[in-house]
């Protein structure tokens, strides 16, 4: 039986460092102000040698959305993980708004760098990212509809709404403006307040919608 081909590590640590260079100009310009020249510069590569391994912007785009959110996704489902069976629900709910900023504030830029391009996508690129955030998404439902059920979450907010409410919040914390809050546990705090019960709301039972 033949041996089986070894993988060109050379080509994949090279790709590797063109989503990584990618991530950070994308972080810091959006979509349109991206300049391949810099993200090839980034990566320590002539620009003919970037498009070898991504034919457009476009599909170096299409990487980088996938990497960005699914990494996103990863933490958050780690940090929720890593919390001790006897923990609080508050805890629980906690470490899920800590790991999405940790997450979006990592100095690999993966996060970040989606929340920077995301409004400015041309239609064909928001439809295939569509997915990877509904994925993103439905972890959240999952957390609040079980801090719902803990009584820690509100429930005079339709779930739907208030977890597009919690995550626009978290990401609006990645700005590049220096004069933004950065204290990760004063935003996370602040968080915990915003979707903790009301009084109206602590009688009744968790949302289904």
């Amino acid at each position: 039986m033949p041996a089986t081909a070894p993988v060109d590590n050379k080509a994949a640590r090279t790709r590797r460092r063109i989503v990584d260079a990618a991530a950070g100009e994308f972080a810091e310009n959006g979509y349109g102000g991206a300049s391949l020249r810099r993200i090839a510069t980034a990566a320590g590569l002539q620009l003919g040698s970037l498009y070898f391994h991504f034919k457009t912007k476009d599909e170096l785009v299409i990487d980088v959305l996938a990497e960005g959110v699914e990494s996103a996704r990863a933490a958050l489902k780690l940090a929720v993980g890593n919390v001790q069976a006897d923990a609080s629900p508050e805890d629980r709910l906690r470490a899920a708004i800590r790991g999405h900023l940790d997450a979006l504030h990592a100095s690999d830029d993966r996060a970040s760098s989606v929340v920077r391009m995301v409004e400015t996508l041309p239609p064909d690129l928001r439809r295939v990212h569509a997915e990877h955030e509904r994925r993103f998404a439905q972890v959240w439902s999952d957390i609040l509809k079980r801090g719902q059920a803990d009584g820690v979450v509100r429930t005079d907010i339709t779930l739907r709404i208030l977890r597009d409410l919690v995550i626009g919040a978290l990401n609006s914390t990645s700005t590049n403006n220096p004069a933004a809050n950065k204290d990760l546990t004063a935003i996370t705090d602040a968080v915990l307040v915003l979707l903790h019960p009301s009084p109206a709301a602590r009688g009744s039972g968790p949302d289904r919608g």
